[in-house]
Order: structure tokens, then sequence, then C-alpha cells
């Protein structure tokens, strides 16, 4: 234990740096965790907020959430028209 506290003493400067790096490291890591369960958490609001049956999105893409969707007007005139569609 005196070994420890004798190179801390020697090697403060270095110490403190370590500490300091130390803690930005841990809060990158809390702040990388709480940006990821945000996202899950409104993803999931996302899609569990509407009671819907179906989603209408463009051919050839991830969903109504993992990218942009663009239906063209008049498909969204004819799914408007169908009886039950807000």
């Amino acid at each position: 234990m005196n070994l420890a506290f004798r190179d801390i003493r020697h090697n403060l400067g270095r110490f403190l740096l370590t500490c300091v790096g130390l803690g930005l490291l841990l809060g990158v890591v809390l702040a990388m965790i709480g940006i990821y369960r945000g996202l899950v958490v409104d993803a999931l609001t996302i899609a569990r907020a509407p009671a819907v049956d179906l989603w209408v999105v463009e051919a050839n893409t991830r969903g109504p959430f993992a990218e942009a969707s663009r239906v063209p007007g008049d498909v969204r005139e004819a799914i408007a028209r169908i009886a039950g569609v807000a």
C-alpha cells in the first residue's frame, strides 16, 4: 500500500490525467447507453401508439420507420377512399 501512495505522489500529474480520462470514458459510455435506450423507446412508442391494422409504404423499402417512403398521390387518394381509412 505504501508503494502505491508513493507512486501516486511521484506521478501525480499522470494519475490525475488517468482519472480524468477514465471519468470521460465512463461519461461517454453512459451517454451512448442513454441515447440508445431513448431511440428504442421512441421507436416503440411510435410503433405502438396508433392502433392500426396496416401500414402503407412504398415498394422495396424497409418499412415506415426505417427510411422515407414516398407513396404517389393517386395511390394515396385511392387508399383514402376505402371505407374505414383515416
